[in-house]
């Protein structure tokens, strides 16, 4: 049988829009964020329409955040004193917040290998939904659930199934993220040791098998 993600694009398509990937800087310039204790919020919101207020600012998820300042550099975040925070501040600050930062940043940098376009996945009830292209153009794919090994009753079946169904409402596979991290997370580096293993929830169409057959 055929797998094929599903990929609905918007009413609003136009496929003359160009969207980069990443964020650019001038050479030796950065973006300027400050951690307010639930995210790290910047100047401007970008790829939006202006609104005109000047006073506009963006919130930025904490795993965004961490991956534009200390894995592309293009990102300098302080705290609320102004003080610059390193990736041990940031991690420690992160894990308080989410317990499970350092695996959902693992997911977060495996799915950005993938050129996923990723956001929050909290309305749906999970970690992230990830797109094609801009959520602009596309709605999301996949609904991503993150876990570790030792996560035996940490998603249930019947707590999966709801959010199967969930995710089905709006024409979203789940994607189950298994992640193997090192004991220790010292350096932006330390995270080359993540495996992660993908695991797609899906009813059985048995309509769908048997056109897949037939071609």
């Amino acid at each position: 049988m055929q797998f094929s993600f599903p990929c609905k694009r918007k009413r609003c398509f136009n496929k003359n829009l160009n969207f980069t990937p990443f964020p650019s800087c001038e050479i030796g310039e950065r973006y300027q964020g400050r951690f307010t204790g639930l995210s790290v919020e910047g100047s401007k919101s970008r790829g939006g329409p202006a609104s005109g207020d000047e006073d506009e600012t963006l919130l930025l998820g904490l795993e965004e955040s961490c991956f534009l300042a200390y894995y592309l550099n293009t990102l300098e975040i302080t705290n609320l004193t102004g003080s610059s925070m390193d990736y041990q501040a940031f991690l420690e600050s992160a894990n308080k917040l989410n317990e499970r930062f350092v695996e959902n940043l693992a997911c977060y940098l495996y799915l950005k290998s993938k050129n996923w376009v990723i956001k929050s996945g909290i309305k749906f009830g999970g970690d992230f939904l990830i797109y094609k292209q801009s959520p602009r153009l596309y709605h999301a794919s996949f609904l991503v659930i993150v876990q570790t090994p030792c996560d035996t009753d940490y998603y249930q079946s019947k707590n999966l199934k709801g959010v199967q169904r969930v995710a089905e409402t709006s024409d979203k596979d789940v994607l189950l993220l298994t992640v193997h991290r090192p004991k220790d997370v010292l350096n932006p580096k330390d995270l080359q040791e993540t495996t992660v293993t993908e695991t797609i929830v899906r009813r059985f169409n048995y309509l769908t098998f048997v056109q897949s057959k037939q071609q």
